[in-house]
Order: structure tokens, then C-alpha cells, then sequence
């Protein structure tokens, strides 16, 4: 349920863009998410759809680009895609890697109306 925080804040940082922008309607919001932070879409556009409800923002896209989780192997230092829960090295086999995408919660473009 963590979506509905981040649809809250959401909302609150496009609506302090908008109307330092002088009001003008939003079009769409773009969100990148990384894998690791376990969002759900569906779940952040309903509570998205709900909040905006009756506001200024009410009828503008939720557009969400999800990151998948990369990593490094600290042993070989091959970089690969995280597979799960767990920082397996699939060319070493190594447990143990710094993480290098998929942690991402950016508010990336609010279009507005011309």
C-alpha cells in the first residue's frame, strides 16, 4: 500500500510544478520506477486517478517507465541484470554486488497545456 504515499507526494511535487508554471492544465506525468522498489502500476495509477479526482490534475496520464535492477559484481566485476531478490554474480557465482539500477523514484516530465 506504499503506492498511495508515493502517488500523495507525487501529486504534490507535479501541482507545485503546474502552478509555478501559472496553472496551466497537466497533460501527463511521467514517473521512472526502479524494479527494486516493488511498486506496483496498477495499484499507483488507481491511487493516482483517485487523488487527482476533482482536482487541476484530474484527467492527466500517468505515464510510468519501470528501471530493472542492474548490478556489479564485486568479485569480477561483471555487471548483470538482477534476477529475484538475491545479488547472485551469474558468472561467478559470487553472492555480494553493489546495486546500479533499479532503486530509481524520479518524477522524470509533467507536460502541460500550451
Amino acid at each position: 500500500m506504499h503506492e498511495l504515499g508515493i502517488a500523495q507526494a507525487l501529486v504534490e511535487q507535479v501541482e507545485a510544478v503546474r502552478v509555478a508554471h501559472g496553472g496551466r492544465p497537466v497533460l501527463a506525468v511521467g514517473v521512472r520506477i526502479g524494479s527494486w522498489r516493488l511498486v506496483v502500476k496498477e495499484s499507483l495509477e488507481f491511487y493516482y486517478e483517485a487523488i487527482t479526482r476533482g482536482t487541476a490534475l484530474e484527467g492527466s496520464r500517468l505515464e510510468v517507465e519501470t528501471v530493472e535492477a542492474t548490478a556489479r559484481c564485486r568479485r569480477c566485476g561483471g555487471e548483470f541484470r538482477v534476477e529475484g531478490s538475491l545479488l547472485v554474480c551469474p558468472d561467478c557465482g559470487s553472492l555480494g554486488a553493489d546495486l546500479l539500477s533499479g532503486q530509481e523514484l524520479d518524477l522524470v516530465s509533467v507536460e502541460l497545456e500550451d
